[in-house]
This record gives structure tokens, C-alpha cells and sequence, in this order.
């Protein structure tokens, strides 16, 4: 066997170590990922609880299911509020400082500085 057929034998022996070990790495990271998946729910995930009025001592981040109006609630320490996209909504109207004008009918901070 010459020096080229020699290197050849073993390039291609290089090569198939390399390909088992990585496929020995994906077949391993195929398992680790499909048992992540269909690892089961937490044991702290609780159930909602059902109710047709609001829990009377509520906690801060408490969640319940209203099943007259068919809405879940969180309690943010003063009230429940609606638990779901409306919320940005709720939060809007709540929390949004409505501009305030001056004496002159003007928006507070506004100028004419600099015009005639």
C-alpha cells in the first residue's frame, strides 16, 4: 500500500468516526428534545376555579372563572379585573392621564414661543 492509498484509508476512517459522532449527538438531542415535549404539566399548574361570584378573600394574583359572565378574573390586590385581551383595554381606560389644558385652552406644556 503507498503513502496516497495509505492516507486515503485513512481519511476516509477520519471521516466516519466523525459522522457516527454526529449522529450519535443528534439522535441524543432528538430524545432529550422530544422528551421535553411530552414531559407532563407542572404539579403546581392549579385549576381555575368555577365560581358565580368572587372568592371572598382574595389574594394578590388569585385567578377564578366568573360562570355568569363566562370571564376569568385576577385579583390585583384592590379589585378583580377581567383576565384576558380585554385587559389592555381595562388598563387604558383605568390608568391614562387625560391631557390637561391651561387657562388660555391650550395643552399644559405647550407654546407659541417664537411665533407672531
Amino acid at each position: 500500500m503507498n503513502l496516497s492509498n495509505q492516507l486515503d484509508a485513512r481519511g476516509r476512517f477520519f471521516c466516519k468516526k466523525v459522522a457516527a459522532a454526529a449522529l450519535t449527538t443528534a439522535a441524543t438531542l432528538l430524545f432529550l428534545c422530544s422528551a421535553i415535549l411530552v414531559a407532563p404539566a407542572p404539579s403546581f399548574a392549579k385549576e381555575v376555579p368555577r365560581l358565580e361570584r368572587e372568592p371572598a378573600n382574595a389574594k394578590v394574583l388569585q385567578l377564578y372563572y366568573n360562570t355568569k359572565d363566562k370571564r376569568e378574573y385576577i385579583y390585583n390586590g384592590q379589585e378583580w379585573v377581567p383576565h384576558d385581551a380585554s385587559i389592555n383595554s381595562y388598563v387604558l381606560k383605568k390608568y391614562k392621564k387625560p391631557k390637561q389644558t391651561s387657562g388660555n385652552g391650550m395643552a399644559a406644556g405647550s407654546s407659541t414661543v417664537g411665533y407672531p
